[in-house]
Formats: structure tokens, sequence, C-alpha cells
């Protein structure tokens, strides 16, 4: 059964030091050499490097949880970005369901002949079974049950997985069943078909008897390579961030009901919290939120813990 949530953002700032920020963010789009907001220039490296420590803090509670509760297999859900798929093959939702993938580790704006590769276990049965589950409620979900990236062949997984996940999983001992979600290229689901699909998670993984954990990987609100990139939306990321406190399902599903500027780009990664929040409906635990103009996302860490506490 499903018993722990987590969700964190995955932005490449969090897993390089304080050094590489500036670089990370005038990387792109080229405007952003010459023009930031006003809270982009408060940051320096002191901030930057209080940054770090809170972010380290908050992924270690987070791995604290994944090894408390000991889970057979840990469900992660997040987006794609054109390293997975590409204009041939975009889905909505699709399931790996085979034995293994692997991704590089570091971030992309590393050479890539300095990174190397990482191999991330999967469990294919129960994943061919969420599969199974899913499509019975109504869920077209795409399958691939061999890993074939066709976007960047080169990457491997999408970094939803290859940032993450060894900071979550250190030693890669905790099979993961990766779940990737559209939620960059129009037209895009729902709100509430995000929470509803993970209400169905939980219903399908409800009679088995492994224990299970599911993430959600990416977010809060960004553009790091559009108009509003560095630019963070404070008052949306609160305001979401309050909703999982309280576990206000209605609320977050509908979000996306509205257009906004500050609602595209990768602000879509909030769908995958939106699908966890579906699969607890519980109360969520707030852990801490940034809102590191550097970093060109509003940082954000949750966990909803096991019903025995």
């Amino acid at each position: 059964m499903l018993g722990l949530g987590l969700a964190s953002s995955h932005a490449p700032a969090l897993f390089e030091p304080k050094e590489m920020w500036p670089a990370i963010y005038q990387r792109r789009p080229d405007y952003t050499r010459d023009s930031q907001p006003h809270t982009a220039k408060l940051e320096t490296p002191e901030v930057i490097e209080g940054y770090l420590e809170r972010v380290d803090t908050a992924f270690s509670v987070l791995r604290q949880q994944l090894e408390a509760y000991e889970p057979d297999a840990l469900i992660v859900l997040g987006d794609d970005q054109g390293d997975m798929f590409d204009a041939g093959l975009n889905p909505t939702f699709r399931l790996f369901t085979g034995e293994s993938l692997w991704g590089l580790d570091g971030t992309s704006y590393r050479p890539l002949e300095t990174r190397k590769r990482i191999d991330f276990p999967c469990h294919a049965e129960l994943a061919q079974h969420l599969h199974r589950g899913l499509v019975k409620r109504g869920f077209d979900i795409a399958e691939s049950a061999a890993f074939t990236p066709r976007g960047n062949p080169d990457f491997g997984v999408s970094h939803m997985v290859s940032h993450p996940i060894p900071t979550l999983i250190p030693n890669l001992d905790i099979p993961i069943i990766p779940l990737f979600m559209n939620e960059y290229y129009p037209p895009l689901p729902t709100a509430k078909r995000c929470y509803d699909l993970g209400v169905a998670i939980a219903e399908v993984m409800a009679d088995r008897p492994e224990r299970l954990a599911i993430y959600a990987s990416g977010g809060l609100s960004h553009d790091p390579g559009g108009p509003r990139a560095g630019w963070v939306d404070e008052p949306l990321d609160r305001w979401f961030l309050e909703r999982l406190e309280r576990n206000d399902g209605e609320a977050l599903q509908h979000l996306f009901m509205f257009d906004s500027d500050t609602l595209r780009g990768g602000t879509g990664e909030i769908r995958a919290w939106i699908s966890v929040a579906g699969a607890m409906q519980r109360q969520a635990k707030v852990l801490d939120y940034i809102a590191a103009n550097h970093a060109k996302c509003g940082l954000g860490f949750v966990y909803w813990p096991v019903e025995s506490e």
C-alpha cells in the first residue's frame, strides 16, 4: 500500500556548489546576463551558501523519511522536457515498466564527457500492476517496457530522475517506478486530471502487500529558459504550499483553470505535486521554501507523513 509521500524541487542549482549558481543563472536566455530581479541582486555568495545549507537539511529530512519507512519501491512522478520524448512522441502520461534505466550524474550544465552513467533499478512487477489498474480506471497511460530515450539519447532518463534520486537514495537500493507527465507542452493535463491520477494510483496500490512511497519531482514556480527566467512567483508558491498543508484538494484541482504567464513554463511541474496530494489525501508537512532567483525557481520541500505518525 501507499504510505509515504514526498515532493521537492529539482532545479540544477540544488546539486551544484555556490560558485556555479551565477554561471547557471546567466547561461540562458542571454538577457539574464544584464537583467535580473532586484531580489536576485541581493543573493550574495553568503546568501546562496545559506540556501544550500537549507536545501541539504530539507533533502536530509526527506531521505530520513524514506529510510525510516523502508519502502519496497518509490513511484516517481515528474516531467520530461524533451529528454525522453520528442516531436515524434510526446504522451500526456507514460509509465516505465521495465527492469532498469540509466541517466547521467551531475547536471546538464556540465560537459557531457565529464558526466558518469548511473543505473537506476526499477520495480517492473509493480509498474505493470499499476499500469493495468490505471487503464481499468480510465487512464489510457502510455507504457514503455524498454528504455529508449528519444529527445536526448546521450543523456538517458529525464533529470526528474537523474537529479534528485541519487540524493534521496544514495545507495540506489530502492527500486523506482517512473511515471512521466507532460508538464510543459500544450495541451497539458488539467489539475483535476492530475489529482484524479493520484487518487487512482493509491486505489490501484491499496491491495498490494508491498510498502510503497510516492515522490513528486520538480517545481515550484519557474521559467528557466523563458521570458520570466530568474523571476519567482512567491505568493503563488506559498498559496500552493498552504493548500497542501490544509489538504485542500478542491482548491488544488482548480489551479490551472485560468491562463497566466506565471503558470506557464516550468511552473507546470506543480502538476506532479497535485498528483501526490491526490494519492495521499492528508495534510502535508512543509519543510522549507526558498524564493531563489539565482536558481531560477521557487524551491519547495514537502512530505506527507505515514499515518502511524
